[in-house]
C-alpha cells in the first residue's frame, strides 16, 4: 500500500548541535539528474554527485541537497576544473540564440536559474539534524503512519514519493534504516515532522 499522504515535503537541516553554520559543500553533478532540493544525495561510481537510490544503505548517502539537478548534458559540465580553475560555462540554464561577433556568446534569459555544474549540499555528520515528514510504505491504518514518544531514538529508513519528495518511512526500520529519530518539534501526531540524524553507517564520505 502506498503512503498515506500522496506528496512530501522537502528535507531540511534545521539545527546545528554546536550553534554554528552547518558545513556544506558541493561536487560535480552526474548527468541527467531531475531531483528536488531537499533531496538526500549520493556519489556515483565515477564520482559524481546523483540522487539517492534509495537503497543503499552502507555508506549511502553524501549529503541532503541545497540545490535542484540541473539535468546536465554531461557530467560535470561547466563545473570548475580541479584544483584552482573557473566555473567552464556561462552558469545559465536557459539560453537562446547567438550574439554578434562573439562565437561563444549566448542569450541568457533574465532571472534564469544558474548552475556552475556542481550539486550543493550539507553534509550529514552526527552534529547536523535533518527535518522530514512522517509516513509508512507499507502502512494499512492510521497508527502506521502516526508517531508517538516511542518514535524518539527508533531508527527508520527513506522513501521517496511519486512526486519526487522524501520522507522518514515507519515501514522500513532494522537493516533498511538510515536515520535516527531525535525529536518531535511539533509532538507526536498523524504524519508529523519529525527531526533526524543520519545513522554514521549510512554517511557517504566524500
Amino acid at each position: 500500500m502506498p503512503a498515506n499522504l500522496t506528496t512530501h515535503l522537502p528535507i531540511l537541516q534545521v539545527l546545528e548541535k554546536a550553534g554554528t553554520t552547518p558545513y556544506t559543500s558541493s561536487i560535480a553533478e552526474a548527468a541527467g539528474q531531475t531531483f528536488w532540493s531537499g533531496t538526500p544525495v549520493q556519489l556515483n561510481g565515477a564520482g559524481f554527485v546523483q540522487a539517492w537510490d534509495g537503497v543503499t544503505v552502507t555508506a549511502g548517502i553524501l549529503g541532503i541537497s541545497e540545490s535542484f539537478g540541473a539535468n546536465l548534458g554531461s557530467a560535470g559540465l561547466g563545473a570548475p576544473i580541479l584544483p584552482f580553475g573557473g566555473v567552464t560555462g556561462n552558469i545559465a540554464i536557459q539560453v537562446w540564440g547567438a550574439v554578434v561577433n562573439q562565437p561563444l556568446g549566448v542569450n541568457i534569459a533574465l532571472d534564469t536559474p544558474v548552475t556552475d555544474g556542481r550539486t550543493l549540499y550539507i553534509e550529514p555528520n552526527q552534529d547536523n539534524i535533518f527535518q522530514a515528514l512522517f509516513d509508512n510504505s507499507t502502512g494499512t491504518v492510521a497508527a502506521n503512519w502516526t508517531t508517538t514518544q516511542a518514535t524518539i531514538g527508533a531508527t527508520y529508513g527513506m522513501t521517496k514519493d511519486a512526486n519526487g519528495w522524501w520522507y522518514v518511512d515507519g515501514g522500513k526500520t532494522g537493516g533498511t534504516a538510515v536515520v535516527q529519530v531525535v525529536g518531535l518539534p511539533m509532538g507526536p501526531g498523524l504524519n508529523s515532522l519529525v527531526n533526524f540524524v543520519f545513522l554514521t553507517a549510512a554517511i557517504q564520505v566524500a
